[in-house]
């Protein structure tokens, strides 16, 4: 069995929830991961990369000099890529980097990487953090009490909390995710996990069942 720390909003320790690491995954899927998190990281590349090539590049419509005669090698346009000012031979063009795993690995990765995340004794709980207006000083609070301020956390609520999202988009390393659409891209991309009391009892009682 591990045992995962709650913590209150004040960052004070105060219980701990007992998990078998089996409930999440028998074994770390190490090459299952891999393939989640390259998924994941092509999935937030922009793909707005864009270069010229001959046929956008201004100016080049007048043969330079006549095809024969002058000695010189034959040109067509002062804007082939041989020349300074030309187009590109191989221009790049925007591309969409994104792509996803069946469904089937997908679940199976995000378990295998919260059973991981265990074995790191990067999983906390914390209670309290229902807030009523966003309060930045609050979450930083809690997470330098207890005692991983600034080493990078994903906190999970169970539904939508826009206050805890406000009060924590202006904390380095720090995102929020819904547990419903947690994946293990987000887990593998952040040093410490941290679920709302809610949400880590529903995940427990879900994988039970």
């Amino acid at each position: 069995m591990s045992a995962i720390p709650v913590y209150n909003v004040k960052g004070e320790k105060t219980g701990e929830i007992a998990v078998d690491p089996t409930l999440f995954d028998k074994a770390v899927r190490r090459g299952l991961l891999k393939e989640a998190l390259i998924a994941h990281l092509a999935s937030q590349r922009q793909g707005t990369h864009a270069t010229k090539s001959r046929a956008f590049v201004a100016g080049g419509g007048r043969k330079p000099w006549r095809q024969k005669g002058t000695g010189r090698a034959r040109q067509g346009s002062t804007r082939s890529p041989q020349w300074v000012g030309g187009g590109h031979a191989h221009s790049r063009k925007p591309r969409d980097y994104a792509y996803q795993l069946p469904v089937g690995q997908r679940r199976v990765a995000l378990l295998s990487s919260l059973r991981y995340r265990l074995e790191k004794s990067g999983i906390f709980a914390v209670e309290g953090l229902e807030l009523s207006a966003p309060k930045t000083k609050s979450v930083a609070g809690f997470l330098s009490g207890a005692g991983i301020g600034g080493k990078g956390a994903l906190i999970v609520s169970e539904g939508h909390q826009p206050n805890l999202y406000l009060s924590t988009r202006n904390i380095p390393k720090v995102g929020v995710s819904e547990r419903r659409n947690l994946n293990a891209g987000e887990v593998l991309t952040h040093a410490n996990l941290v679920f709302t009391k809610d949400a880590i009892e529903a995940l427990v009682k879900e994988l039970k069942g």
